[in-house]
């Protein structure tokens, strides 16, 4: 009898849970309309003026840069020597928790942070307007500061129940009340940013886990059919009695 109802408790367990876990997802940038996540680029010249829409590209490949100035120095990259730079990750209908970053280049230092949008208003896409130092006001929360990733992958350990349909990555470090800061600390206090602490890099990839939509609400039987269920499963426990 145990081993019956041992068999019956395992079974429904793996019925319920067949759907629980979720493969991650890796999502390579390269810059392209057609592939999700839609990456755009923003941009302000410091934390308290207005942040606005910047291009991205896919300089020399090895990921995604943004703001598009001159290449002799990097600045084809993410980077916060002339302006802060971010990059947004639109997922669109999915909601997805991110679990690494992957940068292809870099060059100088490679501090990065992230950001991901957990506001309670519906999220437009833009950032038009904002400023740095207000994004934490603004329904947006700090996932962490990177310090030195390199062309590396660095995992975000980001809280198991935070999913967003967007995310951003900066390049630099960010604080709630200041916005970027060079990413570099010295006796718990952020150091200015000078030709060795700007950060250049470029996104080559990110992965994460989709979330999955609950499962279906089914139909409770009614008490009758519970009851032919019930004398089933008894029939059942007699029959293997009767061998016993």
């Amino acid at each position: 009898m145990n081993y019956i109802v041992k068999k019956f408790v395992l079974g429904t367990a793996l019925a319920l849970c067949g759907s629980c876990a979720l493969a991650s997802t890796t999502w390579t940038l390269d810059n392209k309309s057609s592939t999700a996540p839609t990456e755009t680029g923003w941009k302000a010249s410091n934390n308290s003026s207005a942040i606005y829409s910047t291009s991205t590209g896919y300089w020399a490949g090895s990921g995604v840069g943004v703001g598009g100035e001159s290449s002799s120095d990097g600045q084809h990259s993410l980077d916060n020597k002339s302006g802060y730079e971010m990059l947004m990750l639109n997922f669109g209908t999915e909601s997805v928790h991110l679990d690494s970053v992957s940068l292809g280049w870099t060059q100088t230092d490679s501090d990065i942070f992230v950001l991901a949008y957990t506001g309670a208003t519906p999220f437009t896409g833009s950032l038009a307007g904002a400023t740095y130092a207000s994004l934490l006001s603004n329904g947006w929360s700090l996932v962490g500061n990177y310090a030195n990733v390199g062309s590396n992958t660095v995992q975000l350990n980001a809280a198991a129940n935070l999913y967003s349909s967007f995310w951003l990555i900066g390049a630099g470090g960010f604080d709630g009340t200041l916005g970027v800061t060079s990413g570099d600390k010295s006796n718990g206090s952020w150091q200015s940013f000078t030709s060795s602490r700007y950060d250049y890099v470029k996104v080559a990839a990110v992965s994460g886990t989709v979330k999955q939509p609950p499962p279906p609400v089914t139909h409770v039987p009614e008490p009758g059919s519970l009851a032919l269920a019930g004398a089933a499963f008894l029939g059942i426990l007699g029959i293997r009695r009767k061998r016993d």
